[in-house]
Order: C-alpha cells, then sequence, then structure tokens
C-alpha cells in the first residue's frame, strides 16, 4: 500500500493556486515532510486545511502530498499526488445489488470503462454529474453504475517503446481512486448470491478500491 505524506514547500513568489490542493509549475525543493497519513484523502484534507489557513495568514509555506521512496518527475525520491483530477467513471452494476440513492458503492466493485473523457472536474462537479446519471440509472436500470473517480497527479510508472518505423508510443500508468461521496452508502445488497459475505456487510470508507489506469 501507498504510503502518503504531506510536504511542506515554499510558496512561490507571485504565483495563485486554483484550489487549495493546488501546486505550482515550480514548487521548488521539499523543506518537510511530515508523518504519514491512513491514505490518500487523510493526507489530501490535511494539506488541504494547511493551504486554508496559510492563504488566510499570509503563510511562506504551501503543504503538497507525496508518495514518499518512490521516484516522481517533480522529485527524485517523492512522487507528487496533488493536485487530484475528478473524473465520471462507468462500473458493472453487480447482480442482486440494488442502490439506496444515486451517490451508493458497492462495496464490489469491477471497471466497465476509464474516466469519461472531457475537462478535470472538481470533486462537487463530478459528484453533481454522478447523482444525475445514476438516478436516470435507477429509473431505468441498465448494467452500468456510475462513480466519481479520484486520479493522482503523477504516474505511478510510464513507457516509452518504439516501433519498426520509428513512432514513439508513451505509456503512463496512474493510480486511480473510487470514491464513496459523505451522503452515499453501500447499496442493498440482500439480493446478491455472496449476501452472506463480507462486503455484503462492511462499509468500506471513502477511498473504497484502487485501480492502475
Amino acid at each position: 500500500m501507498a504510503g502518503y505524506q504531506v510536504a511542506m514547500i515554499g510558496w512561490p513568489e507571485d504565483w495563485e493556486p486554483e484550489s487549495l490542493d493546488d501546486v505550482s509549475p515550480q514548487p521548488g525543493e521539499i523543506l518537510e515532510l511530515l508523518p504519514e497519513a491512513d491514505d490518500l484523502f487523510a493526507a489530501v484534507q490535511q494539506a488541504v486545511e494547511h493551504n486554508r489557513r496559510s492563504r488566510a495568514e499570509s503563510g511562506d509555506r504551501w503543504a503538497v502530498v507525496v508518495e514518499a521512496d518512490s521516484p516522481g518527475k517533480t522529485w527524485p525520491t517523492a512522487r507528487l499526488c496533488t493536485p487530484i483530477a475528478y473524473h465520471v467513471m462507468g462500473i458493472w452494476w453487480p447482480d442482486g445489488w440494488e442502490p439506496d440513492s444515486p451517490l451508493d458503492l458497492p462495496n464490489c466493485i469491477s471497471c466497465a470503462h476509464g474516466p469519461q473523457s472531457g475537462r478535470r472536474l472538481t470533486y462537487q462537479q463530478a459528484a453533481a454529474a454522478v447523482h444525475g446519471l445514476n438516478r436516470q440509472c435507477m429509473d431505468q436500470p441498465g448494467a452500468t453504475w456510475y462513480v466519481v473517480a479520484a486520479v493522482e497527479n503523477e504516474s505511478v510508472s510510464r513507457t516509452v517503446t518504439y516501433d519498426p518505423p520509428g513512432t514513439e508510443t508513451t505509456v503512463e500508468v496512474r493510480r486511480l481512486h473510487v470514491l464513496r461521496p459523505e451522503s452515499g452508502g453501500r447499496g442493498d445488497c440482500s439480493c446478491c448470491p455472496a449476501h452472506d459475505f463480507p462486503c455484503a456487510r462492511e462499509l468500506k470508507g471513502r477511498s473504497s478500491l484502487v485501480f492502475h489506469q
């Protein structure tokens, strides 16, 4: 499991962040690493809270989230995970599972297709889009259910290949997290063939599953 940490960097002069988890194009060196967080979103929340205070108090430090001891493009010993990009992703509707609300997320997930193309969304925009799409799915059930997916900034691996004519192909693998919104539940698994399994009873946290995309 990845070890996420909040890293403190200097606030670049004349840079205005677009969001509280934004990162400057030239972030400089890491000044301090805080203790490891429980998961990505615990670290993001910690960084956002620091940056909110820093903006209000005209502080000189900005917080970002990294996976320490993992090579990245920005720093050789820390992969930069923020800013987080939010997308809408389709999953297969599990057999026997019934949602109680448009923001429910089953504990068993099978990816139907990757994040929808288009501009990166805020969390609020992605959750609103998922709510609207899943309301239609509840009215006319099909094979697909929609979820909010959070994609980390820097890739976990990068491969460059060349075909015989010399064409370069670059493949970047990024860690993707499927989220359960705070107002969502796990839905009703009572009609699932595996309704006695732990997955039908446990309500997992906000970072419910990680894909590599």
